[in-house]
């Protein structure tokens, strides 16, 4: 059994910039990714029919759950730099849907060496976003929340929010503390 878990695995600035020179296609693929949290095969997958103004609604391929993802500002904007609005969201540099292997295979080309990150990474990323989204003003999202956008269960994303969110915010404190 597989029993690997990267899903506390993020992108940093850092990792962006290392793909910052990718073909657009794959750039649009893995900014669609880590504005949605979807899955590889789910994101391959996903319609224009399934976009709506406030939400993109996907029935998952791996679990079947129901994940409803909201579509903020960033998001919309991103969409709207798209392409058609009917079929696949997702179109390889030939205009023709991508499939899992194809968008993996060019990924795994394109990445430079020694990247450490995967297309998969991409969904903690979005997780870690939506945890730390609006955190400043008490408004943001909860840990219950957060699952039921992504498909998780409350206790992976509260391992999250702490080790990427609660200790980001406790070392700066300690920082402001120590300077003056």
């Amino acid at each position: 059994l597989h029993t690997a878990d990267k899903s506390d695995q993020i992108w940093e600035d850092r990792h962006w910039e290392a793909m910052a020179d990718a073909p657009p296609h794959l750039l649009q693929a893995l900014r669609l990714a880590s504005m949605t949290g979807l899955r590889l095969g789910d994101l391959v997958r996903l319609d224009w029919s399934q976009v709506s103004d406030q939400s993109i609604i996907v029935t998952t391929r791996k679990r079947k759950g129901r994940a409803i993802i909201p579509v903020v500002p960033e998001l919309r904007a991103f969409l709207d730099t798209l392409d058609g609005r009917e079929g696949p969201v997702l179109r390889n540099s030939r205009g023709e849907p991508w499939t899992e292997s194809g968008l993996g295979t060019v990924f795994q080309r394109n990445k430079p060496k020694d990247f450490d990150r995967t297309i998969h990474d991409l969904r903690g990323t979005y997780v870690t976003w939506l945890a730390t989204k609006g955190q400043e003003d008490n408004k943001g999202l909860t840990d219950n929340d957060i699952a039921r956008i992504v498909g998780w269960t409350s206790q992976r994303i509260a391992e999250i929010r702490a080790r990427y969110v609660d200790e980001a915010r406790v070392v700066e404190l300690w920082a402001k503390r120590l300077s003056g």
